[in-house]
């Protein structure tokens, strides 16, 4: 009897708000018949709302793990090796696709998964590993912006198998040139591509067998990136500075979400990175048109980046997971560093309405 081949293991880097969760809901929606995928999500804040989203998106999607509050290349490292494991164990996926955080180094997490790799494989535990490609997904129309900011998302998308034009749609033919030639002078031989409104084939990820080796850019990545390094690491970890936002439930109506559905259209875009909530509200109070078959409260998962924002209903039993009875919308909003007492200090003088309990 053969050994089963390693679990490949396909992950998603790219900076906040630029589509990989919704490049990852279009991959699991269009899974081969038969084929098995978990999901391991890394996102800031202490809200799992990624995982309700993945885990309606495919009946054959194994399952989802979430990692909040860190970031998978760096303060979660152990935990990540752990998680791997556990869902090797639990669902003995035909593949893991692995979602970093905006923050994530790849050439830092390329390494530790491939030391897990050969760890498990010297040890001849179980199916062992193996990393089949690192996907870099570019929002067209705020790349040069984040750009210039995140020296992560230059790294991202100068070490990556794949990279992914998302929202390219919206931005001119001029203007997609001008993202085009700053992302070659990044990475000229990387292969690209464009998505489809957010969406890419499933054969587009599959076999990419990637070749990115400990180069000298890589290893001086490392260095700067590491643990011994404390000012590097600081840097990187406090790129991005999270807000939980809770909003107590005062009636049955939802009108205590009305300003904060006002303040999603006036929300600074050049300072917020993103914000993510799960809501409980009657479609009827939506600030958007949606369809629905009754007018009592549903559940909604609310995604916002750049100015832009959707809500998608998910269903009960993934909704009772992530918020209480007590609260009608309770979620993350992401700011640049040294932003998050300013912000804490503005959404707390009523912007958002009354008795609104804000985290930093």
């Amino acid at each position: 009897m053969t050994a089963a081949e390693p679990t490949p293991l396909t992950v998603f880097t790219g900076f906040l708000g630029a589509g990989k969760t919704t490049l990852l809901i279009s991959l699991l929606k269009r899974l081969p018949s038969n084929y098995k995928v978990a999901v391991l999500k890394n996102e800031y804040g202490d809200v799992k709302v990624d995982s309700a989203l993945a885990a309606q998106s495919n009946s054959n999607l194994a399952g989802v793990t979430e990692m909040l509050n860190g970031c998978l290349c760096c303060v979660l490292t152990g935990q990540m090796r752990e998680a791997v494991l556990e869902i090797q164990d639990k669902y003995n996926p035909d593949r893991i696709l692995i979602e970093t955080s905006g923050s994530a180094f790849p050439a830092t997490l390329s390494i530790q998964l491939r030391d897990l790799a050969k760890e498990l494989k010297a040890e001849g535990a179980g199916r062992g590993v193996r990393l089949d490609g690192i996907i870099n997904v570019i929002d067209a129309e705020n790349f040069i912006g984040y750009a210039d900011t995140s020296k992560t998302a230059s790294v991202q998308a100068q070490y990556t198998d794949l990279i992914v034009f998302n929202k390219w749609e919206g931005v001119s033919e001029r203007q997609f040139d001008i993202v085009w030639d700053r992302v070659n002078d990044l990475n000229t031989d990387t292969p690209k591509i464009k998505s489809n409104n957010g969406a890419i084939p499933w054969e587009a990820i599959m076999g990419l067998d990637t070749k990115l080796g400990l180069s000298l850019l890589e290893y001086q990545i490392v260095q700067d990136h590491s643990h011994d390094n404390i000012h590097s690491h600081e840097d990187h970890l406090s790129e991005i500075e999270t807000l939980t936002v809770s909003f107590p439930k005062a009636n049955l109506n939802g009108d205590e979400l009305s300003k904060f559905f006002v303040y999603l259209d006036q929300a600074p875009k050049d300072e917020i990175y993103r914000m993510k909530f799960i809501i409980r509200v009657s479609p009827l109070l939506l600030p958007v048109k949606i369809s629905y078959s009754s007018s009592s409260p549903k559940p909604y998962i609310l995604n916002w980046a750049f100015g832009r924002y959707e809500f998608t209903e998910i269903s009960e039993d993934h909704a009772s997971q992530l918020i209480d009875d007590s609260l009608c919308a309770v979620g993350t909003v992401m700011v640049g560093r040294g932003d998050g007492r300013r912000f804490k200090k503005r959404l707390e003088s009523g912007i958002l309405g009354e008795d609104v309990s804000i985290v930093l």
